[in-house]
């Protein structure tokens, strides 16, 4: 439908909203209205109206899936989860798998063979600034590890590695407000759903090197430095690829790109060399690091640059 333009002084320009779509969404006098830009279209939301979404799942059979399946429907934004089951005790199965990731859903019905899981958190937390918490708590989690291994304080990893249950607890939030408000909040939602995949994958890599370092404190495993400065070094492109998500600089990509493959061939080197556990794990896991980060270099081209690159 077309609506003409109305100009208010010099610089104000008015649309007046079809009466039809008012009176259904019931839009009042001096309500505020979504309004988001997506290239040359105007998208208008009425915000106070979210969706109930509900949906229904059987875990009889999904064994050791049940969480996995429980966390995607959340993610995706369901707000009503019926569950049914064919044994009894199988309720403690959902209530593992609500955790920690899950953060507002409750069991509020439960029956034999049935339970309906709600979300009662409220509204969720803006999108953007916890995105920034995950990736600062990622550097953090990175510089700390690497003080730990660099001091042989290998008792220290197990309370680092918690850290990474606080970052699969912010991606979880973020993927749920991509997939319940993205469309009408931004322009490119798949890269950013990208963008938060990865940065929990990569504190799964943080994770392995704190749990197998831990688990062999008593053994007198040595790093060397060689494979210490590989795992600075890839921390440190974290670090890079966090500045370039908020302020792209195509100088900072090519050093990205360079030191990358720089590193990948040094860590290639060293496998050779030396065949040292303590070494070998923490080059492995550097190598999926810079590949991670490496990785997210396309997605973060896709909502940073402009439509002419010089």
């Amino acid at each position: 439908m077309k609506r003409k333009v109305i100009q208010i002084a010099n610089s104000t320009h008015l649309v007046s909203l079809p009466r039809k779509w008012a009176l259904r969404n019931n839009i009042k006098k001096g309500q505020e209205v979504e309004v988001t830009e997506e290239g040359e279209r105007l998208i208008i939301s009425n915000d106070s109206i979210i969706s109930h979404k509900t949906a229904e799942v059987d875990i009889t059979n999904l064994d050791v899936m049940t969480s996995r399946v429980i966390h995607a429907l959340y993610k995706k934004g369901v707000d009503e989860l019926r569950i049914t089951y064919s044994d009894p005790k199988m309720i403690e199965l959902v209530q593992d798998s609500l955790g920690k990731e899950s953060q507002g859903f409750e069991i509020l019905e439960h029956g034999k063979n049935s339970c309906v899981v709600k979300h009662v958190g409220g509204s969720m937390e803006e999108f953007n600034p916890l995105l920034k918490r995950t990736f600062l708590l990622l550097i953090d989690m990175a510089e700390q590890i690497s003080v730990a291994l660099k001091a042989e304080e290998y008792d220290r990893l197990k309370v680092i590695s918690h850290m990474e249950e606080t970052n699969n607890r912010f991606t979880t939030i973020c993927r749920r407000y991509l997939n319940s408000f993205g469309q009408h909040k931004f322009e490119y939602v798949g890269p950013l759903y990208y963008i938060v995949e990865d940065l929990e994958n990569i504190a799964d890599q943080f994770k392995y090197i704190c749990f197998f370092y831990y688990d062999r404190r008593d053994e007198n495993i040595k790093i060397t430095k060689s494979a210490l400065k590989v795992f600075d070094e890839s921390n440190r492109l974290l670090r890079f690829i966090f500045d370039a998500f908020y302020k792209l600089e195509m100088s900072r990509m090519i050093d990205i790109k360079k030191t990358r493959q720089a590193l990948v061939d040094e860590a290639f080197i060293l496998f050779q060399k030396n065949k040292n556990p303590g070494d070998t794990i923490l080059l492995h896991h550097s190598i999926v690091i810079m590949q991670k980060v490496f990785c997210l270099m396309g997605p973060i081209l896709i909502l940073n640059l402009k439509d002419r690159v010089k």
